[in-house]
Formats: C-alpha cells, structure tokens, sequence
C-alpha cells in the first residue's frame, strides 16, 4: 500500500525542549517521578544530539524556535515556585507560569500522519489530552510552511476521537500496528490512568491516511506502554538476508493475546524480539530508523544492537538523562516522520542542516539549572 510504504521519510520534525523543562502533567511512568531539579541546557544538548544522529544517518531535522521561549532564555537558572510562578534563581521577577509551558510539546511523535497526495499534503490531526492541544498550532503553520516550499497544497482533518498521534503507528511493508489503551485492561495491575489513544482514533487517523481497513492490525496497550513507540517500531533491513520489513517488538507490552495475533498476521519471521530489561528500563522500543542508520537510547543492551545491525543497520547511540530518564522521551518519541515523497530546498530555514550554527549556539542561552518547589507537586495527580 503506498501510503504505508511513504511513511518513513528522510525528514523527520522535531520541536525543541522547553527552557522551563519539568515533569508537570506526570502522565507516563517515567514523567510521574516528581523530581525537584532539571537541566534545561541537558535536555537541549540531547535534542541536539538526536538532531546530529538525523543528519548522520543521511536525513534531516525540521523544526523552528518558538517566542513562547524567549522570556526564559538569557536568565540564568530558574525556579519554580509553589504556585507555578517561574522566576530566576534570587530574583522576584515573574517570566511565566508553569500551567501556560507546553512541556510536553518535545515529544514531536504524538504529532500528525502526514500524507502525500499528487499535488497535496494531507495531515490527520492528533486529539491530545486538554493540556497538550495548544501544540498542533505549530504542526499546522510547519506543514504549510513545508507545503508552500514543496509547491503542494496542504489538507487538514481534524480526528475526533482521541489519538495521540504517530507514536500509536508502527508500518511494516504493507501493514500496519495501530495500539491503542482500554480503561481498566490498560491499567488493570495499577491505578488508573489518564486515556490514552482510542481504537476509534486510530481507526479514524489510519481511514484518513488512505489505509485499507485488511492492512490493519489492531493491537491494546498495557501499562507502562503508554504508546505504541514504547513497544515496539518498523523497521527495514538493509541486510541482503533480512530484506523484507520487520516489526522489532516487545511482546509484554501488549494486552491479551495482543502479541501473538501480531505474530500470526506478520508472520513469525516478520517479528524481531526486545527483551523485557531493554524495553521496559532502557525504552528499545523507542528507538529511531533513518534510512540505514538507526539511533537508540544509549542504555540498551549489546544484544539488542546486535539485532539492529543483523538488519544491516548502522546504529548510533543517544544520551537521554533528561529526555528519557527524567520525561519518557526517547530518539522516537521526539522525532515526527514526514512522507519520503516530500521534498523541499535544501537551504530551507527549517532544516537543521540550513541552521546549523545558530541552533547550537543557542544552548548558551538556556537555562542550566531549574529547581521546583516540593509545593509544587502537592495535591496533583500523576499518572
């Protein structure tokens, strides 16, 4: 199916860390750990780590800078006061309030399936939690951007149900793993949730990218596989004796049989196994293709690097201290595919490799340090 095998392109969005980096809404495993100091400047230095890796692995970074940033940069470090209120480390001076930052907003991959149609894009729109829906404002002026550099038109469907958007989309060859969480089998050995992506939202994003429904398969979610992304992701051998697609999947993060009735439509030799230690602790399943390179979180096992490279791909190593063991983020979850037919100038602002000097130097202007008062937290649901 074409739509499917234009998934993975070379140019991949990406949106950059917030100078203001903290664990706010809590909603993943991972991001429920209150912690009380971040590293702004850390987290920046991994998006640009994840960046280089792109450009390594042959592709390309897409993204813009944000004023929403701008009162947080040049401040020293910062800190967080009991009522949300973030102010420079000594000083009385308000810059904002925790409850306007959209710190989850690095995590590109819950953004939209972006489609190419002869002489159309077309963007399914994710259906975020209330407090992430203020981030698919920058997708729709990025997309027109891109469209208008592309000499595309560019088409916009909203998903009325909820979905969080590509991190719940796993193509290999001409299927597809849509996942998805059902309260009380999501959550079923812990405390409830917050909802995740519906079987009705992928239904809908997967009807909306042109996917015949026998392309499909349909798989639930069980915590703390709070998406797809964290499971498993498609993969294409490069390897002469692995040429076909493959899924490189975690069978524990399904619910029921979920793994099994994987197996069975893909075929075994289709499945490419995580092992719990990789998958759970160092989010394997979060790993990153790009043409023949693959980045991955930089903690997995020697014997999973060797799976990748039996595929005949290249892989490359990314820190996370503060994107991945800090938020929940990993080299997936902050990168957004774009269709490998779309092609745009190569001296576009947008692409990193057009801007190279002064993304980097904007590092010097964020935030080393932000502590948050224990206040903070008090009386906020996690998870």
């Amino acid at each position: 199916m074409t739509s499917l095998r234009e998934v993975y392109g070379e140019l991949l969005v990406v949106r950059p860390p917030v100078p203001a980096t903290v664990n706010k809404a809590g909603a993943n495993y991972k991001s429920e750990v209150p912690h009380l100091e971040y590293s702004p400047r850390r987290a920046y230095d991994e998006w640009l780590t994840i960046l280089d890796g792109i450009r390594a692995c042959g592709g390309d970074a897409i993204y813009r800078h944000e004023a929403s940033d701008d009162p947080f940069l040049d401040k020293g470090d910062l800190h967080v006061d009991g009522d949300g209120n973030i102010s420079p480390v000594g000083s009385r001076e308000i810059l904002g309030r925790l409850a306007d930052v959209m710190t989850g907003r690095v995590f590109a991959a819950n953004g939209p399936w972006v489609t190419r149609d002869g002489d159309r894009l077309n963007a399914v729109m994710p259906n975020m939690l209330a407090h992430r829906q203020p981030e698919a404002a920058y997708y729709r002026e990025l997309l027109g951007e891109l469209a208008s550099a592309a000499n595309l038109s560019l088409a916009i469907t909203e998903n009325p149900h909820r979905w969080e958007g590509m991190a719940d989309i796993a193509a290999v060859g001409d299927r597809v793993v849509l996942t998805y969480a059902v309260s009380g089998h999501y959550d079923r050995d812990t405390t409830p949730k917050s909802s995740r992506s519906s079987r009705e939202g992928v239904a809908f994003a997967a009807t909306a990218a042109g996917v015949d429904e026998n392309a499909r398969i349909y798989a639930e979610l069980v915590y703390p596989h709070f998406h797809g992304d964290t499971v498993h992701f498609g993969a294409r051998p490069t390897s002469p004796a692995s040429s076909d697609a493959v899924l490189v999947h975690y069978p524990g993060g399904l619910y029921g049989d979920g793994s099994a009735q994987i197996a069975a439509q893909l075929g075994g030799r289709s499945i490419v196994p995580i092992d719990r230690a990789d998958a759970v602790e160092e989010y394997a399943g979060n790993s990153r293709q790009i043409l023949d390179g693959m980045l991955v979180p930089d903690g997995v096992s020697s014997a999973f690097v060797t799976s990748l490279e039996t595929l005949g791909l290249a892989v490359h190593r990314v820190p996370l201290f503060e994107l991945f063991g800090k938020a929940g983020g990993g080299p997936a979850c902050v990168t957004l595919y774009l269709p490998k037919t779309l092609r745009v100038p190569a001296d576009l602002p947008l692409r990193y490799s057009a801007t190279l000097e002064p993304v980097r130097a904007r590092r010097e202007r964020i935030p080393e340090r932000l502590t948050v008062d224990p206040g903070f937290f008090d009386g906020k649901p996690r998870g």
